[in-house]
C-alpha cells in the first residue's frame, strides 16, 4: 500500500511540475489572440446502467479586454432513461450569455444565464406507462470558475465547475456542474 501511494505520490508532482512549466510558458499569450474572437464550447457526457445524458454546447466570445470575455452559448442536451419497463428520451435545447473574467495565469471567475426547453415526462409508477410528456422553460443561472490551459498562442483546453443558484425539480443538471471545453482565437 506504501509503494502505491508513493508512486502516486511521485506521479501528482511530475503532472503538478509539467502543468505549472506550461502555464508559465503560455500564460501571457491568451491577451495576444490576433482577434478578439473566440470560438469554442464544451462537452459532457455521463453513462449508467439506468440511461445517459449527453450536453454539447458550442460557444462563441468576444474579448472586451485581455482579461474580459463576454459571449453566448447553444445548449443541446440528449437524456435517456430506463429502470425496469419504464424507458423513455428527451431532447432539450437552449442557450444563454456568459461572461468569464481571467484572474491569474489561466484561472477564471465565470457567470452564465441559460434558458432551456426541457421535456418533462410523466408515468404511472403502477404501469410504468408514460402518461404524459410537457415542455417547460427552465432558466439557470450559473456561477463558479475554472482554469484554461494555454497550449498555442490560440487555443485551450478548460476545465470549469459551476454551481446552479436557480437549481428547481424541471433542472436536469445537477450541482455542481462540470465541464471540460476547448477553444481558439480568430
Amino acid at each position: 500500500m506504501a509503494k502505491k501511494n508513493g508512486v502516486a505520490a511521485v506521479f501528482f508532482l511530475l503532472v503538478t511540475f509539467f502543468t505549472t512549466s506550461l502555464s508559465a510558458q503560455f500564460a501571457n499569450q491568451a491577451p495576444e489572440f490576433q482577434s478578439k474572437w473566440v470560438f469554442g464550447g464544451d462537452f459532457g457526457l455521463g453513462i449508467s446502467t439506468n440511461g445517459s445524458n449527453i450536453v454539447i454546447s458550442p460557444q462563441i466570445g468576444y474579448r472586451i479586454t485581455p482579461a474580459w470575455e463576454f459571449g453566448t452559448r447553444l445548449t443541446y442536451n440528449y437524456y435517456s432513461f430506463r429502470q425496469d419497463r419504464l424507458k423513455f428520451s428527451t431532447n432539450n435545447y437552449g442557450g444563454g450569455f456568459y461572461t468569464i473574467y481571467q484572474i491569474f495565469a489561466g484561472f477564471f471567475a465565470q457567470a452564465e444565464n441559460e434558458l432551456l426547453s426541457y421535456e418533462k415526462v410523466f408515468y404511472d409508477p403502477l404501469t410504468y406507462d408514460i402518461t404524459k410528456r410537457e415542455r417547460a422553460s427552465v432558466h439557470s443561472i450559473f456561477i463558479g470558475g475554472g482554469y484554461r490551459q494555454y497550449f498555442s498562442s490560440r487555443g485551450f483546453a478548460s476545465i470549469t465547475v459551476l454551481y446552479n443558484l436557480n437549481e428547481t425539480v424541471d433542472t436536469p443538471y445537477s450541482n455542481p456542474l462540470f465541464r471540460i471545453g476547448f477553444g481558439f482565437g480568430l
